[in-house]
């Protein structure tokens, strides 16, 4: 509502992240250093072991790639003013970006620690990068196109969730609450695009910035972090899962 406003009250003209209202800037920067630290901790948490961990190296990446998305949205480079749909609203297409290959690298690390088989993994990851690009194309659309694009990625989100909870059910603790809070997470995101800009626009800019950038940091960091601080008890000590290759 508020990026609605500031069009006629400047010409027309809008740029960003100028027009941003401050408290998105705020979300946006809190985002970019919240992805930062994660990044920075896997690092050193790799750096510090006898060998490379392909988990940590992934984590390492999830954390650095949100950052430098949450910068480019923070600079204005990754969002764009949406003038086709039913009132003007800002859409952020370099979360999607952010999440064609975060997502998909946090999976393969849930698959490398669990030793999943590689069809539940390569089925798994083509799916989540589908959903993100079925909301990434109902972002772009106007309604009620762009429902049928959500539901696609609604339905893609249970294809991922239905055949990650299995995983689940022999493994460690650890293991078990991260499955479960990466399928919150994914049913989150799906929520608020419904009633963020892409959707509905019932969520103002900057509360549904806020409340992304929340579920986002949870699920590039928080994750990320849990799993390092608990990796040698949720591996057994297994040092194969730093070596191990799928065939």
């Amino acid at each position: 509502a508020a990026m609605a406003a500031a069009a006629p009250a400047a010409g027309g003209s809008i740029s960003f992240p100028d027009d941003y209202p401050n408290s998105v800037k705020h979300f946006l920067l809190i985002g970019s250093l919240g992805c930062v630290v994660g990044a920075v901790v896997a690092l050193y948490f790799n750096l510090n072991r006898p060998k490379p961990s392909v988990v940590h190296s992934l984590l390492f990446l999830i954390g650095a790639v949100g950052a430098m998305g949450y910068y480019a949205m923070w600079t204005g480079l990754g969002a764009v003013y949406k003038t086709s749909d039913a009132t003007p609203r800002v859409i952020f297409w370099a979360r999607y970006a952010t999440q064609l290959v975060t997502q998909p690298m946090l999976l393969v690390v849930l698959s490398f620690v669990a030793k999943v088989d590689t069809p539940v993994m390569v089925s798994v990851v083509a799916e989540n990068v589908l959903l993100v690009m079925a909301g990434y194309l109902g972002s772009t659309t106007v309604a009620p196109v762009k429902y049928l694009w959500w539901m696609t990625s609604v339905f893609f989100t249970v294809l991922v969730s239905y055949q990650l909870l299995p995983t689940a059910s022999e493994q460690h603790a650890v293991y078990k609450n991260t499955v479960y809070a990466t399928i919150v997470c994914l049913a989150i995101f799906n929520f608020l695009w419904l009633m963020g800009s892409e959707g509905s626009a019932s969520l103002g800019l900057s509360q549904e910035v806020g409340l992304y950038v929340i579920v986002d940091v949870v699920f590039k960091t928080g994750l990320g972090l849990y799993l390092l601080f608990n990796y040698d008890a949720v591996t057994d000590g297994d040092e194969q899962i730093s070596s191990q290759q799928y065939v």
